[in-house]
């Protein structure tokens, strides 16, 4: 009896160390953008969400995970990680069908946050089995039934966030559990073997190599483009084209899949976290940091944990600090900001198009937020997927909005001889005409206007195109001042972004 009592202590010590770091994940309705995998491990079912506007879309499925439960550390431990992942793309390759199925999905495990931690291993996919998946387990893959991920595959992209944990709590995926017989089939479904072989992680590896998959990329695209009015269109890449294994199964044997929408929701009351409104906030800030040239865009970093993950901080910050100084304007558009929050981390991510002089890239970056030692949360990695995202449009529409609102609210103090206010929509360091600054400036107009006040400022037929000096504004100028003294000429306004919108750069007027 005492053997037996401590052989039990014992298996229960070791179950208890292996749940030590498993993770309940509580999600607002928020955190569902426009799609979502959530594998709940400890109900062994599998959510993909779709929202277009009001309607959600919701396949429903059992599935298993790895071996070991618990939060995969090490290669070969044969548990499926806990947290927030991407889809990298699909596998383009034979599969071992017994072991995969015949479509399967590699994650972006691990991730730079588990990188961080010392996590290794890798080849962590979403995929199927040659047999039905009840009773089975994986190597540490998430695995659904054959029908199911066909069913998935109309619908997975690569980028769609996939959050994994032991539990899940939302107010937005159904909590009632699944029905373990979920459907009957007569198929006879036979397999093919690779001599008895199981693939290991670095066989996984290599395959997803061979297949093209996209890597992360750490930084900005390297190429350089030469700057025109014109938008220029990168190519995208992001697309895969589908090849798999042959097929098995004949036109009578294959499984009528149905799909499961508007299904029935139970809400979980979960919470907005301050947290989570906060990340989202630092992403808009920490753009408009970026575009505004700004030393504040550096706080936004644990400087030491990026130099782990991205290599030297310093390094970093001495070429963006060089950057800052050569280029006269940079502009940033972003859209779509989603925020998913980890065991005990942030991802946000987003579509980004940048804009400067001599360069233009867009795509989707992530940022990896972490807290730091005094408790606030710092971004720690980031990940980069060049990508067309089509953000041209918000910025012509930003500009159609904007710069109006602007030169009339400048016209307006220029007619009223504000000067301070008229002196707040230009750069410091603006060049009118012959003079350099804003004290060249103010004594100018000071001067201008102690003996002659404007009177009328008139615009029209303002033209505006973004080149490589910045934003052109072109328009014709009728102005008259106390005296009676009238003129008409053309004025060129040269506009630079900043954090919180534009400024003139360069002012120049040629007369009628």
């Amino acid at each position: 009896m005492y053997f037996k009592s401590v052989v039990f202590t014992l298996l229960t010590t070791v179950f208890l160390f292996q749940n030590a770091y498993a993770w309940e994940a509580s999600l607002p309705d928020s955190a569902l953008g426009k799609s979502l995998v959530l594998v709940d491990k400890g109900k062994g079912e599998f959510f993909y969400l779709e929202k277009n506007g009001e309607k959600i879309t919701q396949l429903h499925y059992p599935s298993i995970h790895g071996e070991i439960e618990g939060d995969k550390q090490v290669e070969g431990d044969l548990k499926t990680p806990e947290g927030v992942y991407f889809v990298r793309g699909k596998i383009q390759i034979p599969l071992d069908f017994e072991m995969y199925g015949n479509h399967a999905y590699a994650l972006n495990y691990p991730n730079p946050v588990d990188k961080l931690k010392g996590k290794t291993g890798g080849g962590i996919w979403l995929h199927s089995k040659g047999n039905p998946i009840k009773g089975q387990v994986t190597q540490g893959c998430v695995a659904i039934d054959l029908a199911d991920i066909k069913t998935l595959d109309d619908y997975l992209q690569t980028g769609t966030p996939v959050l994994i944990a032991q539990s899940i709590r939302s107010g937005f995926h159904k909590k009632a559990e699944l029905p373990l017989e979920k459907r009957t089939t007569n198929v006879a479904i036979t397999h093919r073997e690779r001599d008895g072989k199981v693939i290991t992680t670095n066989e996984m590896e290599k395959a997803e190599e061979k297949s093209g998959l996209e890597k992360a990329i750490k930084e900005e695209v390297e190429e350089t483009k030469l700057f025109s009015p014109r938008i220029l269109s990168l190519a995208d890449n992001s697309e895969e084209s589908e090849v798999t294994a042959e097929s098995l199964l004949g036109d009578q044997e294959k499984v009528n899949i149905q799909k499961e929408e508007h299904s029935i929701y139970v809400p979980d009351n979960v919470p907005l976290s301050e947290e989570t409104s906060f990340i989202y906030q630092a992403t808009i800030d920490w753009n408009n940091a970026w575009a505004g040239r700004s030393q504040d865009f550096f706080n936004f970093y644990n400087q030491d944990a990026y130099t782990k993950t991205e290599g030297s901080f310093a390094k970093f910050k001495a070429q963006k600090q060089s950057l800052f100084k050569l280029l006269s304007w940079i502009y940033i558009v972003y859209d779509d900001i989603e925020v998913l929050k980890g065991p005990d981390y942030y991802v946000s991510w987003f579509k980004q198009y940048y804009v400067a002089p001599n360069h233009k890239t867009e795509g989707i970056r992530r940022l990896y937020w972490m807290k730091d030692e005094n408790a606030q949360y710092k971004i720690v990695a980031m990940e980069w997927i060049p990508k067309q995202v089509h953000l041209e449009y918000k910025l012509d529409n930003k500009i159609k909005q904007d710069v109006p609102l602007l030169v009339e609210d400048w016209r307006n103090a220029w007619e009223v001889a504000d000067i301070d206010t008229y002196l707040a929509f230009y750069s410091p360091y603006a060049l009118q005409d012959s003079r350099k600054g804003i004290k060249e400036i103010r004594e100018q107009k000071q001067r201008i206007w102690n003996g002659k006040q404007p009177k009328k400022v008139v615009f029209k037929d303002i033209k505006m195109e973004m080149e490589k000096e910045g934003l052109r504004v072109e328009m014709k100028q009728e102005y008259e001042d106390s005296t009676g003294y009238k003129d008409i000429g053309i004025k060129i306004l040269l506009l630079h972004p900043t954090e919180t919108g534009w400024q003139i750069y360069k002012e120049t007027w040629r007369r009628l």
